[in-house]
C-alpha cells in the first residue's frame, strides 16, 4: 500500500498542508488508486497550531512513521521569525526516512526543515524568493535555484514560494497516476500547469537590518532619487567615504554591490508603475532612470522573467 506522509510542524500555513492533500485525494480518486493511503503527521503532539490560530488534528506523529514511499514537508512560515526551532528528533527522523529510500518534497519554506536536516547538500533546492539570499547564507553548499518554481534532484523535491503547493502537487499527480489524470485535477481545481519560474512574482526588498548609519541614510536617499543621473562618486561623497570604502561598505552592510541595488531598486519603480499607471513603456523606462528603452526592456525581462507589456497584462489591477 503506497503511503504518503505530509509532515506539519506548528505555525505552519495550513493552505501548504491541506492543499497538496486535497489535490493528492483527487489524483488517487480519479486514477482509481484506493489503495493509496495520505495522512498528517505531527512533531510530537497531534495537535497543530497554524497561522491565525486554526488548529489541525494530524493522523499520526513522525516518529512513529517507520515507513512512507512519500514525505512532504510543509511550509513552516518565515524561517527566520519562528518561535521555535526545529526538533533534533525531528530533523534526525527525515534523514533516517530519506536513508530508508522514502521520497522528499518540501513546500515553499520546508525547504529549511531539509536543509536542516543535512539532505540537500550538493543538491539543488528552491523555497521562497523572499528568503532564497538567507538561505543561500545559511546553507552554502545547498545548490539553491532562487527563480525556479521546481527543482528536482534524485529523489528530493522542492517547491517555491506559497502557491506553487500546487505545482508541486500537480507533478506527483503526475508522478504517480499519469499524466492524464494530472491533466483532469488541474482542470477541476483551476492550476495553471505551465508556471516555470518565480521571477515574475518575486519583488526586491532591500536589506534595512543593518548598523550603517551612512549606508541607511543613502538607501533612504536612493528610495526618493534613484532614477535621477548620479555616479558611485556622488554616492561616495554623500556619505563622505572615498568610492572604494563606500563600495566595500555598501556591499557589506546589504549583501549587494551599489549598482545592483540601483538597478534592483528601479525595477522594483517599473513594475509598481507597470501596474498601477497606463502610461507608456517609454515613459516608464524614462521615469525609472533609462533613455535606452531597448536597455529597460531587456533589463526587466531579466529581471522579471517577462516583457513590460506581458507584464501589465498580467498584474495590473485595471486589466482584469
Amino acid at each position: 500500500m503506497p503511503r504518503c506522509v505530509i509532515l506539519a510542524l506548528n505555525h505552519c500555513p495550513l493552505s501548504s498542508v491541506s492543499g497538496p492533500l486535497e489535490i493528492l485525494l483527487r489524483g488517487a480518486r480519479l486514477a482509481a488508486a484506493h489503495d493509496w493511503q495520505i495522512e498528517v503527521a505531527a512533531e510530537q503532539q497531534q495537535t497543530i497550531s497554524g497561522h491565525g490560530g486554526i488548529s489541525l488534528n494530524a493522523h499520526t506523529r513522525l516518529a512513529d512513521v517507520e515507513q512512507a514511499d512519500l514525505l512532504i514537508v510543509a511550509a513552516i512560515g518565515d524561517p527566520r521569525k519562528r518561535p521555535d526551532a526545529l526538533q533534533a528528533s525531528t530533523l534526525q527522523q527525515i534523514h533516517t526516512l530519506h536513508q530508508r529510500g522514502t521520497r522528499m518534497v518540501s513546500i515553499c519554506t520546508g525547504a529549511f526543515v531539509l536543509a536542516a536536516a543535512g539532505i540537500l547538500e550538493g543538491r539543488q533546492a528552491t523555497s521562497h524568493w523572499a528568503v532564497s539570499d538567507w538561505l543561500q547564507q545559511q546553507f552554502p553548499a545547498v545548490l539553491w535555484q532562487k527563480n525556479a518554481m521546481l527543482t528536482h534532484d534524485g529523489n528530493i523535491s522542492c517547491s517555491g514560494g506559497a502557491s506553487a503547493y500546487q505545482d508541486m502537487s500537480l507533478q506527483l499527480v503526475r508522478d504517480y497516476f499519469g499524466e492524464s489524470v494530472a491533466l483532469q485535477v488541474a482542470r477541476t481545481v483551476l492550476i495553471d500547469s505551465d508556471r516555470h519560474s518565480q521571477l515574475q512574482y518575486s519583488g526586491f526588498m532591500p536589506e534595512r537590518q543593518h548598523q550603517d548609519e551612512r549606508i541607511l541614510e543613502i538607501q533612504d536617499w536612493l528610495d526618493q532619487h534613484a532614477a535621477e543621473p548620479f555616479t558611485l562618486a556622488d554616492l561616495a561623497a554623500r556619505a563622505h567615504l572615498s568610492e572604494r570604502q563606500f563600495k566595500r561598505r555598501f556591499t557589506l552592510a546589504v549583501q549587494q554591490p551599489p549598482l545592483a541595488y540601483i538597478q534592483a531598486l528601479r525595477m522594483e519603480k517599473a513594475r509598481q508603475a507597470l501596474t498601477t499607471s497606463r502610461r507608456q513603456v517609454e515613459q516608464i523606462a524614462r521615469d525609472c532612470g533609462y533613455e535606452d528603452v531597448r536597455f529597460f526592456r531587456e533589463l526587466f525581462r531579466r529581471s522579471t522573467g517577462l516583457t513590460p507589456l506581458t507584464y501589465r497584462q498580467k498584474f495590473a489591477r485595471w486589466q482584469a
